[in-house]
C-alpha cells in the first residue's frame, strides 16, 4: 500500500486493517510520512511506547508530533511536552477535537488518526460519526493529507460505512471489497 500515493490523490483516506496487520501498518504508513510534518493521534497507545515502537523500527521522531488519548486514563501525565499533547481520555471528544484543532493550525503535511473504531469502546456510534465528521473538516481546513485507521471488523461495519462518507477514499487492505 504506498499511502503517499494515495495521499497524493486524495486528502483524506480510510485504511482498514486487519488486526493481525495493525501494527505493521501502523508502523510502515509512519515511516513513509514522517519526513514531512506529521501530526499523530493516539487512542490505544501511549506516547511512550510508540515513540520506543518507532526508535526501535528507525522512525524520524523530529518532524512527528503527537496527541495521547490514552495515557492520562491510566497514569499522572503534564498536559503537555515538546512532543507530545495529552488528552484526559479518548471519550473526550469535544477536549480531543479542541486539542487537534489547536495543533493542526501549526501547519502540519500529515494528520494520522489512530484509530476511528478505539472510539466505539468510549462513546455511542452517532457521537463518533459526529466527531469524526468534524476532525475531518479540522483537517481539511488545514489542508493536512490525513490517514484514519480502523479495524477492519464486522463489528465495526456501520461506523466504517457512515465514515466512509466523510473521506475521498477507503482503502481495504484485508482484501475485502467496499
Amino acid at each position: 500500500m504506498n499511502v503517499i500515493k494515495q495521499l497524493s490523490e486524495n486528502q483524506v483516506i480510510l485504511v482498514l486493517v486487519p488486526s493481525m496487520q495493525y501494527n505493521d501498518t501502523i508502523l510502515e504508513v509512519t515511516k513513509s510520512l514522517s519526513k514531512k510534518k506529521v501530526c499523530y493521534v493516539t487512542l490505544n497507545k501511549t506516547f511512550d511506547s510508540l515513540k520506543e515502537i518507532f526508535k526501535k523500527n528507525n522512525v524520524t521522531m523530529d518532524n512527528v508530533i503527537f496527541i495521547d488519548a490514552i495515557s492520562k486514563t491510566f497514569k499522572k501525565t503534564p498536559d503537555q511536552t515538546k512532543d507530545c499533547y495529552y488528552v484526559s481520555s479518548p471519550g473526550a471528544l469535544t477536549e480531543l477535537s479542541i486539542q487537534i484543532s489547536k495543533v493542526l493550525k501549526h501547519g502540519f503535511d500529515y494528520f494520522i488518526f489512530d484509530s476511528l473504531t478505539n472510539l466505539l469502546i468510549y462513546e455511542k456510534k452517532d457521537s463518533v460519526a459526529k466527531f469524526v465528521s468534524s476532525i475531518i473538516n479540522i483537517a481539511r481546513e488545514n489542508k493536512a493529507k490525513s490517514v484514519f485507521f480502523a479495524l477492519s471488523a464486522k463489528e465495526q461495519q456501520l461506523l466504517i460505512k457512515e465514515t466512509s462518507m466523510f473521506v475521498d477514499k477507503v482503502i481495504d487492505i484485508s482484501g475485502n471489497k467496499k
